[in-house]
């Protein structure tokens, strides 16, 4: 009797102790378990944010390079390409000298003839650099009663004391209408040169 009660509560201890371990093993799996699934990286998806980079076609907008001169640039250039034509029909007349003026139309026109022919280039004393078209305008103008030698000695005297520069600016005050400022000689050599401007024409 008492053998058996013992073997009874030795078997009742033995299987609580395995089901202690059952049990303890279960928790230390589960434990591990969570640990790893903490220990592992989570992916997560991409998200689309509707936003897309722009795509290059390859086509560039050309850019425009012309530069326009202002309209007072040209006016300034016109302006200074008149006073050099004016310049040189006055220089032209200069390049005569008065003696030769002195003996008529004829003798005048075949001066300004003959200084065509010299060589391109040649200086005139005192003159600088003539030019040759405006003398063979000039020559004609004379031949034809534009211009006699006559009003041309009376020009060139002008000249001679105010200066090519001075009288090209009575010119201008002419055309803008202010000649009365001007002094009466300067005044009479702006209208008889306004009446040549065929002749200028050909000074360059």
């Amino acid at each position: 009797m008492f053998t058996r009660t013992t073997d009874r509560t030795l078997f009742t201890r033995g299987t609580a102790m395995f089901v202690s371990a059952l049990t303890a093993g279960a928790i230390f799996t589960a434990s591990t378990g969570a640990q790893a699934a903490e220990a592992t990286p989570r992916t997560t998806a991409p998200v689309s944010t509707g936003i897309s980079a722009p795509v290059s076609t390859g086509i560039t907008t050309p850019v425009s390079t012309s530069i326009t001169a202002p309209a007072s640039a040209v006016a300034t250039s016109d302006d200074d390409a008149d006073d050099a034509q004016w310049e040189a029909l006055l220089n032209s007349m200069l390049s005569v000298p008065e003696d030769v003026l002195a003996q008529g139309d004829e003798a005048t026109a075949a001066y300004l003839k003959q200084q065509q022919n010299r060589k391109p280039g040649q200086p005139l004393v005192g003159f600088g650099w003539p030019s040759f078209g405006c003398m063979g305008a000039v020559a004609v103008a004379i031949g034809t009663n534009l211009l006699p030698a006559a009003k041309m000695v009376k020009i060139v005297r002008v000249a001679k004391r105010v200066g090519v520069k001075r009288i090209v600016s009575a010119i201008k005050a002419i055309r803008k209408g202010k000649g009365h400022t001007l002094a009466n000689d300067l005044q009479w050599v702006g209208a008889q040169l306004l009446g040549l401007e065929g002749v200028k024409a050909a000074c360059h």
